[in-house]
């Protein structure tokens, strides 16, 4: 199973689960309280699945906020490490099929660099 996180949307995270040629989508509104791990176990928890049965993960990179897409990245890596599978960076705009092609491409032990759509707006 394949995992991809979207932490690109201001108002939402998404998170995707391309099971059974079939790409399911779970949404989640960004609050304090709503973080990328809760939401996971949540999502894991609905399709009855656990960490173990994911085989590759994804990030969406390029767009969104500075510290979201940081974040992001960072967990991806982390599960990537952990889970010893292999991680790779999806443009906004990606399919399925983009997707598991550049997974069966990628290498455990390769992690990812977060990118940024511009420079970063401190307030």
């Amino acid at each position: 199973m394949f995992f991809i996180l979207d932490n690109t949307d201001e108002e939402k995270m998404t998170l995707y689960f391309s099971l059974n040629n079939k790409l399911i989508q779970h949404s989640y509104p960004t609050t304090k309280n709503q973080n990328i791990a809760v939401c996971l176990e949540k999502s894991l928890a609905k399709l009855k699945l656990g960490l173990k049965d994911l085989k590759y993960l994804g990030v969406v990179v390029g767009e969104g906020r500075f510290t979201a897409s940081r974040l992001a990245v960072t967990a991806i890596n982390t599960l990537a490490y952990s889970l010893k599978v292999p991680a790779v960076a999806l443009p906004k705009n990606f399919d399925q099929a983009l997707a598991i092609k550049l997974a069966k491409k990628a290498a455990v032990g390769k992690y990812l660099v977060p990118q940024y759509s511009g420079e970063a707006r401190v307030s």
